[in-house]
């Protein structure tokens, strides 16, 4: 059960599982409009300004998108991040808003490669391990492998219920 809202900002809740039951989201990452992104940092990420993202892994292959993907490797990606893009415009004027968009087989936009490069450099600097890129592309790698194993699962699972 939800407590009740005693302040005028909607409070959002997410199932975090079982176990721990609801969980309370930090307080302004709710836009007025209803357009939510899938988490903010609670600290400044840069001019003062907390960075806010959604994150979006279009099909390769879905029809949406092919016409684009055959012709050129990102484009999937790079037409989800611009629609996030239109979609957020103005909606968080106290956030720095990042669209996270990688495609299904891989391929990054532009915005997102810039990003991880600039965290891992970062992590790089601190750690002393050149290797930090490397490492977070191959976590990337393996869970965009996890979820391509749950998709095709899943379809399997669909088309054998109607096979009698």
């Amino acid at each position: 059960m939800r407590p009740a809202n005693t302040k005028s900002e909607p409070r959002i809740w997410r199932a975090h599982s079982e176990l721990s039951g609801p969980i309370r989201e930090p307080s302004g990452i709710a836009a007025h409009d209803g357009k939510r992104p899938d988490g903010c940092t609670l600290i400044p990420w840069r001019a003062g300004r907390c960075l806010a993202w959604d994150v979006t892994v279009p099909g390769t292959f879905a029809e949406r998108y092919v016409q684009l993907t055959s012709k050129e490797s990102g484009l999937a990606a790079t037409r989800a991040s611009d629609e996030k893009i239109k979609k957020y415009d103005g909606a968080l004027p106290s956030m720095e808003f990042l669209p996270i968009c990688i495609e299904v087989l891989g391929p990054m936009d532009r915005n997102t490669s810039g990003f991880f490069k600039r965290i891992c450099k970062n992590i790089s600097i601190r750690s002393g391990d050149s290797r930090e890129y490397f490492f977070a592309m191959n976590n990337i790698s393996c869970i965009l492998q996890r979820f391509l194993r749950v998709c095709v699962l899943e379809n399997v699972e669909l088309n054998a219920d109607g096979v009698e």
